[in-house]
């Protein structure tokens, strides 16, 4: 669990996990340099309760949630793995049902759902994120999830340690990491049961990534969605090359869809892995499309030719 500035919300955080029917769990909280009471917090409940840890990111790590999760993991022993944010909520039988489930299913992670309240009661249910679990539509797959067909949250996921350690969160990103995660996870593994409850309450208040997000201006919100599909794409063309899941990223990048120009840093970073991978004539046709096509809307030979190199 990274944390950072969160202590007026981290105590009701942590005594969600004490009064877990499941019992036998290790909570590691990772601070990324907090300046409020985290410290003294977190002291008191690692005095009331052993199974609760306490770990400063270490200052040779990058800043952020992201890793202090990867610190998080490093340190952590369990046989299961599941990350959850300093400013939410686990009902009850949250741990109970889900290594439950791993267990009686022998798959190699499963996906809860979780419901939103409103700061500051965890009873004033607003939404039930909806759109996100369809998986009575879509199969869990590559493709379906980094398609976003289908959807789930950071703490929805509860997953074997030797799943969880074929990858790494992205320290690059500073939004959208579940994102970029779950598309390198369900590349090396589709074995997963879903369990239809709502286990986790996620707590909407302005102050949370979501709500900083949102406030971008469409630039800065531009930007950003480039800066996940660029760091995504980067992984994905190294674990899948080729695929309908890459094209699909790729696509995005690009802009093939539309007029507007893509980020020529982006682009110029994709051409020069299109070519470590000997992937010549894709990054040959995407520079002239991104010169000529882009710029001047003329020839459409050029887009074709490029569309026909990434499907290739």
């Amino acid at each position: 669990m990274p944390t950072f500035n969160r202590a007026h919300f981290l105590g009701q955080t942590l005594d969600s996990i004490l009064v877990q029917t499941y019992k036998n769990w290790e909570c590691i909280v990772v601070d990324d340099g907090s300046a409020d009471y985290t410290k003294e917090l977190l002291e008191f409940y690692c005095e009331s309760d052993s199974r609760i840890q306490f770990h400063q990111r270490p200052k040779n790590k990058r800043k952020g949630a992201n890793a202090c999760r990867n610190y998080g993991f490093e340190l952590s022993k369990g046989l299961y793995i599941q990350w959850f944010d300093s400013d939410d909520l686990m009902l009850p039988d949250f741990l109970k049902i889900k290594v439950r489930a791993l267990e009686e299913n022998d798959v190699d992670f499963v996906i809860s759902k979780s419901e939103n309240f409103c700061d500051p009661n965890p009873n004033n249910i607003i939404s039930h994120n909806e759109v996100y679990y369809l998986f009575d539509e879509y199969k869990i797959t590559n493709y379906n999830y980094i398609t976003q067909k289908i959807n789930w949250l950071t703490y929805d996921f509860m997953g074997k340690r030797e799943l969880c350690a074929k990858t790494t969160y992205n320290e690059e990103l500073f939004s959208s990491q579940e994102y970029n995660f779950f598309c390198k996870i369900t590349c090396y593994s589709n074995s997963c049961y879903i369990i239809n409850e709502y286990l986790t309450r996620r707590r909407v208040h302005e102050d949370s990534i979501r709500s900083q997000v949102q406030s971008l201006n469409t630039f800065e919100k531009e930007k950003a969605s480039d800066n996940i599909n660029y760091e995504t794409w980067k992984d994905i063309a190294n674990l899948r090359p080729g695929t309908a899941s890459e094209k699909y990223i790729i696509y995005k990048l690009i802009k093939i869809n539309s007029r507007e120009l893509p980020s020529h840093r982006i682009l110029m970073n994709v051409c020069i892995i299109l070519i470590r991978q000997k992937r010549i004539w894709v990054a040959f046709y995407m520079i002239l499309y991104l010169h000529i096509y882009k710029i001047t809307g003329r020839g459409n030979l050029i887009r074709k030719r490029l569309i026909k190199s990434i499907s290739l």
